[in-house]
């Protein structure tokens, strides 16, 4: 069974590119519209990875990290943001 990967983004355009990656490179992904959404999919699916957005509403990826560092410890996480682009990157 492959395993399973869990991609929470509030973008559904986001959130299907990086679930057909993962398809393509033979894993299970699941998808999240936000932090809430998550917590639900992770008591459901056990994912043996997240992979969220730092900026969603209702819960952010910031909130999100901290219940899953509380709740989870071990559960590993790859944060990602759209935040900075190539105009206003570096931060100041």
């Amino acid at each position: 069974m492959a395993e399973c990967i869990l991609i929470v983004d509030d973008e559904p355009l986001n959130r299907e590119m990086f679930a057909e990656a993962l398809r393509t490179w033979g894993y299970h992904p699941i998808v999240a519209q936000d932090g809430f959404d998550a917590l639900l999919k992770i008591a459901e699916h056990s994912p043996g990875l997240v992979i969220s957005d730092l900026r969603m509403p209702r819960m952010a990826g910031f909130e999100l990290l901290s219940v899953l560092a509380r709740r989870f410890p071990v559960l590993p996480v790859i944060c990602i943001s759209a935040e900075y682009g190539a105009s206003n990157w570096p931060p100041m």
